[in-house]
C-alpha cells in the first residue's frame, strides 16, 4: 500500500491520534503543512488523503492563497476519484468542492457534543463497531449541506450535518483525533472565540478528560474502518 498523504493547515492543529493508530499499525504515511505555502505533492504517489482542521473559514477561502490551493488540490482528488477522508475544515472544502454551500452554523460547537449516527450511519461501514450514539470534539462556526448525491451519516443537536461520504469521499464535522495535550493550545490559542462562547479553559478540558479514551478508541476504530474501505476497493 503506498503512503497515506496527512495535509495539516494549522501548525496547532495536528493529526493527534491519527500518527498514534498508524505507528501502532505500521501503516506509512507523510504529513503536508499545507500552510508554509509550498506546493503540493503529487496525490498519484499516495494511497488515499486526510485533510485536516483549520482556523480559516471555507467560506472566505479566497482570501488565503494557501488555502486556494488546498481548494484545487481537494478538486483534483475528486476528479481522479482518490479516497479521502475530510475533518472539520476538511470535510466543509469537499462539501464545497461537490458543489454543496457551506455556511455559519446556527451556534457554534465548542467543546465535547454527543454525535448520532442516521440510518445511514449506521449501515456505513465506516461506522463498523462504533455506537450509534458517541461524543467527540468540536471546534467550528461553519457548516456545510450534504453534497447531491451523497449520504448523510451522522447528526448533533447543534449542527444538523456532522457526517456525509460520497463515493470514496468522507467528510465527518467532529475531531475523532484530537489529542489530549493539543486541547489546552487549543484554548489558549482560540481565546477571544471562547471567551465569545461563554465557556472556560478548565471547563473544555474536564469535559473533553471524561470522554478522551472511549473518542481516541472510537478514533482508532474508524481509521480501522477507514483503511479497510480502501483496501478493498
Amino acid at each position: 500500500m503506498k503512503p497515506i498523504l496527512i495535509i495539516q493547515n494549522c501548525k496547532i492543529e495536528s493529526a493527534g491520534t491519527i500518527l498514534d493508530y498508524f505507528n501502532q499499525k505500521g501503516i506509512s504515511y507523510q504529513v503536508f503543512h499545507s500552510y508554509n505555502n509550498n506546493d503540493f505533492p503529487d496525490v498519484e504517489n499516495y494511497e488515499a488523503v486526510i485533510n485536516l482542521g483549520c482556523p480559516h473559514s471555507v467560506i472566505e477561502y479566497q482570501q488565503h492563497q494557501f488555502v486556494q490551493k488546498l481548494y484545487s488540490y481537494v478538486a483534483n482528488v475528486v476528479r481522479i476519484d482518490k479516497p479521502y477522508l475530510g475533518i472539520c475544515f476538511g470535510a466543509q472544502i469537499l462539501a464545497k468542492v461537490l458543489g454543496a454551500a457551506v455556511m455559519p452554523n446556527d451556534v457554534k460547537e465548542i467543546g465535547t457534543y454527543e454525535i448520532r449516527l442516521t440510518e445511514d450511519g449506521i449501515k456505513d461501514s465506516l461506522f463498523q463497531n462504533i455506537p450509534n450514539r458517541f461524543h467527540a470534539f468540536h471546534w467550528h462556526g461553519d457548516t456545510f449541506k450534504i453534497p447531491f448525491g451523497a449520504a448523510p451519516l451522522a447528526t448533533s443537536t447543534d449542527c444538523t450535518n456532522q457526517a456525509f461520504r460520497k463515493n470514496k469521499t468522507i467528510g465527518i464535522q467532529f475531531h475523532f483525533e484530537t489529542d489530549i495535550d493539543e486541547i489546552p493550545i487549543w484554548c489558549d490559542s482560540y481565546a477571544d472565540e471562547l471567551q465569545e462562547f461563554g465557556k472556560t479553559k478548565d471547563e473544555i478540558i474536564f469535559a473533553y478528560k471524561e470522554k478522551s479514551e472511549s473518542i481516541k478508541s472510537y478514533n482508532f476504530q474508524f481509521l480501522e474502518n477507514f483503511i479497510s474501505g480502501i483496501l478493498s476497493l
